[in-house]
């Protein structure tokens, strides 16, 4: 990455297992993407809480890459770890989808048929076909 690893934590203090597992899920992502521009991971804990379960949490994160801002939110009810993982797995098909688009292998439509009128047969009887 070319801009160092941005970790924010919103709402409730980030354990140092979470911090340790986002980095090594961000260091991945560059297996997909070799110029990964920057990675921002945003934790937060929305204001509705349950009183006896640990959720739901809410992982964002921003890529930068190379004319792209690539964007995912995902939220778990439950588990920390199970957002960042569906989190970053997001992320990566992202970037997977990005690399294939900057190589050239997305799939595109095929252009419609053209074509130009260069003569009318009037002995055929087009010309009359055309004004109706």
């Amino acid at each position: 990455m070319q801009r160092p690893l941005k970790i924010v934590s919103r709402d409730f203090p980030l354990g140092k297992a979470s911090a340790q597992e986002i980095r090594e899920k961000a260091s991945a992502l560059e297996h997909f993407c070799s110029h990964l521009g920057g990675c921002e991971v945003a934790v937060c804990v929305p204001a509705i809480r349950h009183h006896r379960k640990g959720g739901p949490f809410n992982v964002q994160i921003r890529l930068t890459v190379p004319g792209k801002e690539l964007a995912v939110d995902r939220q778990a009810e439950e588990e920390l770890s199970q957002a960042i993982r569906e989190s970053f797995d997001a992320a990566g098909r992202q970037l997977q989808d990005y690399a294939r688009e900057q190589r050239g292998r997305v799939k595109g439509h095929a252009a419609g048929a053209r074509g130009r009128v260069v003569r009318l047969e009037l002995k055929l009887g087009y010309a009359e076909n055309a004004s109706s």
